[in-house]
């Protein structure tokens, strides 16, 4: 058993190592890419699923889905389906046949030479007769005008005694061309008759002014509608009147009816039936194939509905596009998807890159990438499913964890990634909700409030806090979108308490359905966060909080077998911490690393200046071969990081190891070796077997590091501690590293040397301070006692007053001591 634990815990960090190994650039670009390219082709897949063919219907006669017969399934179409449709064509077609004009023709020149002639010589045979109305009279008139005779005595006497009698014949004949132009008067009715004064017609005019005129089809009709339709009587004698405000009153009825006797004598309008036919179909060949259209997710038919002819074509029509895949919608989310990734890129162009560069990091990121997406996909398969209501009550949003993915990615990296992600997921969580701008911005607010809040916890107990938080902004935009949708958010019958109102109504569901979002997103953050800190190795800050306890192992052998490199290390912490929290760096890192960065000591132990009065071997002290003693110190740092890596720790803890010593040179060895060879023989020395292995700092912290270990090692040999000496002492070591060009990787600017110079003598200041000499414990007794008990010495002793003046003197000078 205890081999399998010890092959297990080898594997473990064998694979530790392999996934938190630094990769060069261009293998995390292509890493990133092929990543990135999965997840394109992942998201279209599942935003384009509605464009890909449907299954095909079993549409036989004796099918499952014949007329008549209940459908054993509801039937939803997955994808917008537009498709000629012969019906309502040939109904288009109808109604653009109908709608064709009516073809009349109207001869003006009947009105001019017949009913105008007839006018003239019966309004002169009433000017012959005399103004006379008596019987003599009216019976000459009708002999002469026999197209009179249907007159009534009281119109005949009224034309005989009216004496502007040229004023009458311009009036009638006026009144007769008005009603003549107005109207198409036919001889018979048509068979379409009705048809006819539904749609108007098509009057052409021979002889008239005006090639055609188009009339409505009340003015179209019949002769023997003038005296049997009162309708059509009423419309001409309004049309009289209007056209002839001015004129007497009593004299209108009487020229109307005399007007309206020469129409009915002579018809002019005729119906023209080839021509209207031409007409009609020329208006139907201008119709238009039409199309329908079945909208995507269109519930055509439920479970257990009965089969109509008009359901049966729309299955049809299903089964003729269920083959075919929509290559165009299918590209346009593709593009969708690259321009937004393509924003993002430049958005994250200047992140860190220290934090992407494994492949830990890069799996961590898209494993939650792909979780969301997934997660979002199987939802929508739920959410939209023809017998579910969920969308008539709560967003999409709401039930995706998009707050769980971007606290854990600002927790673990931070905001800026965090919102990054945030804001490619949401436009996912926008398309794959079928456009809704709502789910939108629920999504897009909780990554900002996640990942800005992750970045910032310091406590497990901030989880929980960052979890109702979520709630809350997820509460505030579905109120809104409730506001903005003018949805149902009460409920429209009470139940008669107001609890039971409140508990029943959509919006009490939707606030439940946020807090429960905020709270299992708190909670599976918590649950997968130490999963992918154990995995993946990841420094987080509860990782870095157990690391940085004093009761590691690697922490205790350390304490046990290099004291002195102990008491080293946490003076060294306590330096490069205070300036690691003036420069807003991650000073939990710092302390961290600083713990473990001579944990290579622990081998060989008393060969290191700090250890060797504890361990007084001569082994350890002879260091007459300065190139085997190089060859120890540099040990140190290979040792360290195989010590480190076979304990597991974090690749950003192992880096403190060999980058707080970089590639400077060990002088004091160095400058041995020359020394004790002659000048041809030192040709022989490689100053490369005295330079540390490096790298060089890559990151601030570890710059920090570095500098704060020299300085704090090269305090312990200041005679005299002062502000100006420590000062001094700082900026010597600060100007070497410069030289040796240690920190031009660092990030380090001249600001910053200025503030990591001034933190570390607050630091040395405090800890270096010479403190008072303390009086001996039985000197203060005995003083007691002299007190109690005094005694006058029976005379001066000479030998007496030389030790008081020897005492006096040793007072003064141990109180000069104590004021410096």
């Amino acid at each position: 058993m205890e081999k399998f634990w010890k092959f297990l815990e080898e594997s473990m960090a064998n694979m530790t190592e392999f996934l938190t190994k630094v990769r060069s650039t261009s293998y995390i670009r292509n890493l990133q890419l092929s990543l990135v390219l999965i997840t394109l082709t992942m998201v279209t897949y599942f935003l384009s699923h509605q464009y890909i063919g449907q299954e095909e219907f079993d549409l036989s006669p004796d099918g499952p889905f014949a007329i008549g017969s209940a459908s054993p399934e509801t039937i939803i179409s997955n994808r917008e389906i537009v498709y000629p449709d012969q019906k309502k064509t040939q109904i288009e077609k109808a109604k653009a046949y109908n709608s064709g004009a009516f073809i009349f023709d109207r001869d003006y020149s009947m009105l001019q030479n017949t009913v105008y002639s007839y006018i003239d010589e019966e309004l002169e045979n009433l000017k012959s007769v005399g103004s006379d109305p008596g019987y003599k009279t009216i019976a000459n008139l009708l002999v002469k005008n026999p197209r009179w005779k249907n007159r009534s005595q009281e119109d005949l006497k009224f034309l005989i005694k009216y004496p502007r009698k040229q004023k009458l014949k311009e009036l009638i004949k006026q009144c007769t061309s008005l009603i003549f132009s107005s109207n198409c008067i036919l001889k018979e009715a048509p068979p379409n008759l009705t048809s006819i004064q539904a749609y108007g017609g098509k009057v052409y005019n021979k002889g008239g002014n005006d090639k055609y005129s188009i009339l409505d089809g009340s003015h179209i009709f019949p002769r023997e509608n003038i005296y049997k339709n009162h309708s059509t009587m009423k419309m001409l004698t309004r049309l009289i009147e209007e056209k002839f405000p001015k004129t007497e009153p009593n004299l209108i009825p009487v020229v109307k009816r005399l007007s309206l006797s020469y129409v009915y004598s002579i018809p002019a309008c005729h119906y023209n039936e080839s021509e209207t036919e031409q007409e009609k179909l020329k208006e139907q060949e201008k119709v238009k194939p039409v199309s329908s259209k079945i909208e995507k997710n269109e519930k055509i038919i439920k479970k257990g509905e009965l089969i109509t002819p008009e359901i049966r074509r729309r299955l049809e029509h299903l089964n003729t596009y269920s083959s075919r895949t929509n290559i165009s919608s299918i590209l346009s989310v593709l593009i969708v998807q690259v321009i937004f990734v393509w924003i993002i890129a430049v958005f994250l162009k200047k992140y860190d890159s220290h934090k992407l560069n494994d492949l830990a990091s890069n799996i961590i990121l898209f494993s939650m990438i792909w979780l969301l997406i997934i997660f979002g996909y199987i939802l929508s398969r739920f959410y939209f499913h023809p017998d579910s209501t969920m969308d008539d009550i709560y967003y999409f949003a709401i039930f995706c964890p998009i707050g769980m993915v971007c606290l854990l990615t600002g927790f673990i990296f931070d905001e800026e990634l965090g919102i990054g992600l945030g804001l490619y997921l949401s436009i996912f969580i926008f398309l794959i909700s079928l456009n809704n701008i709502t789910s939108f911005v629920m999504a897009f607010s909780t990554t900002v409030v996640a990942a800005i809040y992750g970045f910032r916890i310091r406590k497990r107990l901030d989880f929980l806090k960052s979890g109702i938080l979520i709630s809350f902004v997820q509460m505030i935009v579905a109120t809104s979108g409730y506001l903005l949708d003018s949805r149902e958010y009460w409920i429209s019958e009470t139940t008669g308490s107001f609890f039971g109102d409140l508990f029943a109504s959509n919006l009490f569901k939707v606030y439940l359905a946020c807090f429960l979002n905020g709270f299992i997103s708190a909670t599976v953050a918590q649950i997968l966060l130490p999963i992918y800190e154990y995995l993946f190795n990841i420094p987080t800050r509860f990782k870095l909080q157990e690391l940085a306890d004093t009761g590691h192992p690697l922490l205790q052998a350390l304490l046990t077998k290099a004291p002195s490199t102990y008491t080293h290390t946490f003076m060294v912490s306590a330096m490069s911490e205070r300036a690691a929290q003036n420069l807003g760096l991650d000073w939990l890192l710092v302390r961290t690393g600083v713990y473990f960065h001579d944990i290579g000591k622990i081998p060989n132990a008393g060969f290191f200046v700090e250890n060797q009065h504890l361990i007084p071997k001569p082994e350890n002290i002879n260091k007459d071969n300065p190139g085997q003693a190089a060859k120890i110190v540099i040990d140190h740092v290979i040792d360290g990081i195989a010590m480190a890596k076979k304990a597991r720790l974090p690749r950003e803890i192992i880096n403190f190891i060999p980058e707080h010593h970089g590639t400077s040179t060990m002088a004091f060895f160095y400058h041995t070796a020359l020394a004790n060879l002659s000048p041809n023989q030192r040709k022989k020395i490689k100053k490369e077997d005295f330079q540390y292995p490096g790298p060089k700092p890559q990151r601030k912290e570890t710059a920090i590091v570095m500098i704060a270990d020299s300085a704090e090692a090269a305090s312990r040999s200041l005679e005299v501690i002062t502000p100006e000496s420590l000062d001094e002492l700082i900026q010597k070591i600060i100007n070497i590293k410069l030289a040796e060009n240690q920190l031009d990787e660092s990030g380090l600017t001249l600001g910053d040397l200025t503030i990591i110079k001034q933190s570390f003598k607050e630091i040395l200041l405090s800890s270096l301070h010479q403190r008072p000499k303390y009086p001996n414990s039985e000197d203060t007794k005995k003083l007691e006692s002299e007190t109690k008990n005094p005694q006058k010495p029976p005379g001066k002793n000479e030998n007496d007053s030389k030790d008081k003046e020897k005492q006096v003197k040793k007072s003064q000078n141990s109180k000069k001591k104590a004021v410096k």
